[in-house]
């Protein structure tokens, strides 16, 4: 989970719960051209050996006896070459044999610019970084030959074959384009003539860059391990800190190791993944670390080096997918892709999953988003109802017990023992449980977090009109930015932050009024300013949840007051 949506429920979660007390309610082998690996005779179609195992992944080159000289191999040029299709336009290059670039062309997946729109890149590695899917192949002991121009074999409308030839081993990777979905196919193939054994571990990585640009504002290295996700942003990569320190996973140099079972690992960005599946995941192994801390990183997949004889060659295939996180696409891709999106922690995914549904289902009858938000947020709340009705009653009960319980307080104020046994007597005698606003509160905070999900992780919500100015959902919508400060000048957490006051005026305050009327100002204060960032859709749903309990808590305080 990224930095700024657990610092967002983290003081959500403050925030509700201060706000209750505040109102007195309550004290994550190669394998071979199938599914597994095998190391094959080079003058033979027969396998001669058999699947590998996984341990950790490491770029230091396993003890084996120096290699012989390398021969000088003659110069290959530059190349390039496009695939496109009806779903993305890939750039291909030899040196490496990697992707430089995969944009995608569908219209609805544009990437907005101050001169107006063109396909977005997924692909943010610089050439500083190297390619996506470059293989280092340091265990060979021929050097990194990451950045190393491959022979063009063959190329077709959808495929191309590279291979390297030095020091008597022959690399040969072949590239496959599916048309129907954002998919490819890679297979890496080793042959050793070298006269010496080898140990490949078929190290393939995943470099990306930090872009500033709106659809890369949460830039991360993921991967499927053992059956969770492990996510890390690319700016906190290698960077020390208290956040790194508290909630990273990395090992003390500051890189990530996963030991086997790794579905799948790459990059991914709140509507974007692009991912590195292993045929046999149970050997893959893979490892988040920087390239230029804070800056640029690398996901990097691999299996346990392996013995490679004289005479014989070995093939692993991979496939890759890079594009939209759409539920239906990644859930039929398999190996776990889908959980790439991010519905947070597994206890309040099924609410996620609820809410999402319920926000298209919604969508497909008013066909605007931001009506779809507002219409949502009425649904809950009126599914909240009797809990938050219970909820509001147990305040204005004790606002009224206010005057006895100060009296009691200023009674007892120098026996603690005896002020809490007299108070709870006048409950007791009132009919009204202190705690009776703190339960209400917590069975509402699963469905806040799981609204929040539902809204932060549709990509749907990309680029979704409400209306006027409001033409992204799932980014802040600016009105105007003063020039002279550059601040952008944002109308809907404005509006919510006044809402808050507003609710929090008209709510009853058990507390000192010095210490009531501080908190009245810093907690709007603070949630305006953590709103400011976030997507226009979760700001929309948090303010109309404010004006209707707002108009809520006006109704049953009018009732309260006009029975007694």
């Amino acid at each position: 989970m990224d930095r700024n949506t657990l610092l967002f429920i983290v003081l959500s979660l403050v925030v509700l719960l201060t706000w209750n007390l505040v109102l007195g309610t309550g004290p994550q082998a190669p394998v071979a051209s199938s599914s597994e690996a095998h190391v094959v005779d080079a003058n033979s179609a027969a396998p001669a050996g058999g699947p590998l195992g996984g341990t950790a992944v490491s770029r230091a080159t396993p003890d084996a006896a120096p290699p012989p000289p390398v021969p000088a191999t003659p110069a290959v040029p530059a190349w390039t070459h496009t695939f496109e299709n009806a779903l993305y336009r890939a750039e291909l290059t030899n040196v490496g044999a990697g992707l430089t670039s995969w944009k995608l062309v569908e219209p609805r997946y544009v990437e907005r610019t101050e001169d107006g729109t063109r396909p977005i890149d997924l692909i943010t590695a610089r050439p500083a970084d190297g390619v996506v899917l470059g293989t280092p192949l340091e265990a060979l002991g021929l050097g990194n030959l990451r950045d190393q121009p491959y022979r063009v074999e063959s190329v077709t409308s959808d495929s191309a074959v590279l291979v390297l030839e030095v020091g008597g081993v022959t690399i040969r990777k072949s590239f496959v384009f599916d048309a129907e979905n954002y998919l490819m196919r890679l297979s890496i193939e080793i042959d050793n003539q070298s006269g010496r054994v080898l140990n490949p571990r078929f190290e393939t990585e995943w470099p990306t860059h930090v872009e500033k640009r709106t659809d890369f504002t949460e830039q991360s290295l993921v991967a499927f391990h053992d059956g969770g996700v492990e996510r890390e942003a690319v700016a906190g990569v290698g960077v020390p800190g208290f956040f790194s320190d508290l909630f990273s996973s990395a090992d003390p140099d500051g890189v990530v190791r996963m030991r086997g079972g790794i579905e799948w690992a790459g990059t991914d960005t709140t509507y974007f993944v692009g991912a590195l599946l292993p045929d046999r995941a149970t050997s893959a192994n893979a490892r988040f670390q920087a390239i230029q801390p804070g800056m640029a990183a690398m996901a990097v997949v691999g299996f346990e080096a392996m013995p490679l004889p004289d005479g014989q060659r070995v093939q692993n295939d991979f496939r890759v997918y890079i594009g939209p996180k759409e539920p239906l696409r990644l859930a039929a891709v398999g190996a776990q892709l889908g959980q790439a999106i991010d519905l947070g922690y597994g206890w309040i995914a099924p609410l996620t999953e609820f809410f999402s549904w319920l926000l298209h289902a919604i969508y497909t009858l008013v066909h605007n988003y931001g009506v779809a938000i507002v219409l949502l947020t009425i649904l809950v709340r009126v599914a909240m109802l009797p809990i938050v009705t219970r909820q509001m009653k147990s305040m204005e009960r004790m606002r009224d017990l206010q005057p006895q319980i100060k009296e009691l307080q200023e009674k007892h104020k120098d026996d603690r023992q005896k002020q809490s046994e007299a108070m709870m007597k006048l409950y007791k005698e009132s009919g009204v449980n202190p705690l009776g606003g703190c339960f209400p509160m917590l069975l509402q905070f699963p469905v806040f977090i799981g609204l929040f999900f539902a809204l932060r992780s549709s990509i749907d919500l990309r680029h979704a009109p409400f209306f006027g100015y409001i033409d992204d959902l799932s980014t802040p919508a600016t009105l105007f930015t003063i020039p002279e400060i550059d601040l952008p000048i944002r109308l809907l957490p404005i509006l919510m932050g006044l809402s808050m006051i507003v609710q929090q005026r008209m709510t009853p305050m058990t507390m000192d009024p010095a210490q009531a009327r501080m908190m009245m100002t810093v907690m709007p204060v603070m949630m305006t300013v953590l709103f400011y960032q976030f997507p226009s859709g979760l700001v929309l749903y948090w303010m109309v949840s404010n004006v209707l309990g707002i108009a809520h808590q006006s109704y049953v305080g009018h009732k309260l007051r006009a029975a007694a």
